[in-house]
């Protein structure tokens, strides 16, 4: 069988948007005229320069002189190249403010793919080139030659942060290019990368939706390209594993097909913890996130039970108690396989602690209440009740959260990429916010947190602004309440030691004396 690769390419609307070093007359892809600028001043006369040459390079005062002497700026060159053509791909933002107020078209189409000045730069992610032209009225819905527009382009050529600026001014998340494909198709296909796939996410598109040809998801385009990290991450955003092409072919199919054992594991993976091949009844319980949730969870209390209770059990043979051990383990096999998900690493320490907490206070109070003095029961009490006050505000308290709502986010998005720093250092593409100082994206939990300082596995939770704040408060009170209590043993004790020296001392004197 051919590869399935081979054959989507060869079929109408398969073939990707050529990289910018296959365009072959336009050779100014494989060009910074911004570099070489400063290498030529010094040789150079700008005097004798073309104006396509001065406006490759920004020479701004020979732009000028031209354009005064008469030059039409509309005028295309012998590629079909205009002037605007040529600053926007070289980012020229002054020559495009002069150009636009001397009569250029914003939106005149050139070159061979037929394509705007917008295309242009964004080809080249130029991203204070679009938000110039786009200011001027540039339409980033037009598309050229290929059938693509802007945020097509900017989807293709990884530029993330002109793919947030494009959605963010009102370009359609799932727009279709002439080809049938979305902005999320070409990143599974074309960007092996966290984003903009990440970006696009977050932006709620479509991860179930077809392409217009062959019905391909974008988990259909991420296999056939063997893009495995954007495979993880539609896998994470619930796509479909059994959606099937016009030819009836699942990723799975494919993934089999290129016989690549990563992402026939992990699609098969993902077809068991949605239950695709259990019983209708256990399907169920594993499409219920909560339910799996609690079996993660409930899991370390049941273990620590049945081991303490087996090794309890008045029964001298060895034997019988180890086939109960083997039983156990079979039962963990099975919650393991038919519960468990990619959450289970930050599930199982909590449940392990919670469980370990648990039985270790049944114990005491079942076993050793007894045996503890009523003054130490009572001090015990108010620190156990503490412990569980601080755990349980721990686990359930946001940590310091940075929210937005939508419009806000688009608006943040929108504002740093018109004063120019709209950086993904500084911007967040999962919660599509401006990161404060200290703040980080946890990975676990999926959300930005303010002065971040550590994920938590043993709380469920992280470790940041608010969250230490109430830690530390509680902590306050915890070594308040030691301290007033080692105080009062103490004094108590010395007071009780003071009393019984003193009476013997009185008693000595009296028998001294020959008192009674």
């Amino acid at each position: 069988m051919a590869d399935a690769l081979d054959e989507f390419k060869k079929e109408t609307g398969c073939v990707p948007i050529l990289h910018p070093e296959e365009i072959k007359p336009q050779s100014h892809y494989n060009h910074d005229f911004s570099e070489s600028v400063s290498r030529k001043s010094h040789v150079d006369d700008y005097s004798t320069w073309d104006i396509v040459k001065a406006t490759q390079y920004g020479i701004f005062e020979r732009c000028r002189e031209l354009v005064e002497a008469g030059y039409d700026v509309r005028q295309p060159d012998k590629e079909n190249v205009t002037l605007l053509h040529w600053a926007a791909i070289n980012n020229r933002v002054d020559l495009v403010k002069y150009y636009i107020s001397k009569g250029a078209i914003v939106d005149q189409l050139g070159g061979d793919l037929n394509s705007t000045p917008l295309h242009w730069a964004t080809r080249q992610g130029h991203l204070s080139m679009v938000v110039q032209l786009m200011k001027y009225g540039a339409d980033p819905s037009l598309i050229d030659g290929e059938g693509c527009s802007c945020v097509h382009l900017a989807t293709q050529f990884g530029h993330t942060s002109i793919v947030a600026y494009l959605i963010a001014k009102g370009q359609d998340v799932d727009m279709m290019d002439q080809n049938g494909m979305t902005p999320l198709m070409w990143a599974a296909y074309r960007m092996h990368s966290v984003d903009p796939t990440r970006l696009l996410l977050t932006f709620n598109v479509s991860v179930n939706l077809g392409d217009k040809y062959h019905k391909n998801t974008a988990l259909h385009w991420a296999v056939l390209a063997g893009n495995t990290t954007v495979i993880s991450l539609l896998l994470e955003a619930n796509a479909n594993v059994d959606a099937q092409n016009i030819k009836g072919e699942t990723p799975l199919d494919l993934a089999k097909q290129r016989k690549n054992v990563w992402m026939i594991n992990h699609l098969q993976e993902a077809r068991q913890a949605k239950g695709y091949d259990s019983p209708s009844y256990l399907k169920r319980l594993k499409m219920d996130k909560e339910f799996r949730q609690k079996v993660m969870l409930g899991t370390p209390f049941l273990v620590i039970w049945l081991v303490g209770f087996i090794a309890d059990l008045d029964i001298d043979s060895w034997l019988i108690k180890g086939v109960m051990y083997a039983a156990m383990w079979l039962i963990v096999q099975f919650l393991s396989k038919s519960f468990f998900d990619h959450s289970m690493h930050s599930a199982l320490p909590l449940g392990i602690y919670l469980a370990t907490k648990f039985w270790m206070y049944i114990t005491w109070f079942c076993w050793f209440w007894n045996d503890i003095l009523s003054s130490c029961a009572v001090n015990l009490m108010i620190i156990i009740l503490a412990l569980f006050y601080n755990f349980g505000k721990s686990w359930k308290s946001d940590p310091g959260i940075i929210k937005a709502s939508e419009e806000q986010k688009k608006k943040t998005i929108v504002e740093l990429a018109e004063t120019g720093s709209l950086d993904l250092s500084i911007f967040c593409s999962t919660c599509l916010i401006r990161k404060p100082i200290r703040s980080k994206h946890c990975a676990v939990c999926n959300r930005c947190i303010a002065k971040f300082d550590h994920h938590c596995p043993w709380v469920g939770n992280c470790v940041g602004e608010i969250l230490v704040t109430k830690q530390l408060t509680v902590a306050i009170g915890l070594h308040g309440i030691m301290e007033v209590n080692g105080y009062r043993q103490l004094f108590g004790y010395q007071h009780s030691s003071n009393h019984l020296l003193l009476c013997s001392t009185e008693k000595r004197k009296s028998y001294r004396f020959g008192t009674t």
